[in-house]
C-alpha cells in the first residue's frame, strides 16, 4: 500500500478548484511509502506555493485578481491538496492515478 499527494482541478473561470469533485477526478501530484512522507511533501508542496503567491503579490501593484492565472491558481490548488491511501475505495475506477514517483 502506499500514499498518494492529489489535487482537485481547476474548474471555472475563477481558477478556484472544486474540492467537491470525486477524487476519481483529481489530478495526482506524487506517490509515497508512507502517510507521514506525503504530508510533509505536502507542507512543502503548499510552502513553496504560498510563497511564490506572496512574492508575486509584493511584486504587482495590482488587485491579486491580476497575478498571472498560474501563480495563483497553484497556491489555490497546493492549499485544497489531500494525502490519500492509495486503496481508498474513493480511488475506486481511477485508471488515471498510476504510482509515479513523488512530486518535485
Amino acid at each position: 500500500m502506499g500514499w498518494l499527494l492529489i489535487v482537485p482541478p481547476h474548474v471555472g473561470g475563477d481558477g478556484h478548484p472544486d474540492k467537491g469533485l470525486p477524487l476519481t477526478q483529481w489530478e495526482q501530484m506524487g506517490n509515497y511509502n508512507t502517510a507521514e512522507e506525503c504530508q510533509a511533501d505536502r507542507e512543502a508542496f503548499i510552502k513553496r506555493d504560498q510563497t511564490e503567491y506572496k512574492l508575486s503579490l509584493s511584486t504587482h501593484s495590482t488587485p491579486s485578481s491580476s497575478l498571472p492565472d498560474s501563480v495563483r491558481q497553484n497556491a489555490l490548488k497546493s492549499s485544497a491538496s489531500l494525502c490519500v491511501s492509495a486503496d481508498d475505495p474513493r480511488l475506486k475506477g481511477k485508471a488515471a492515478l498510476k504510482m509515479t514517483g513523488p512530486a518535485q
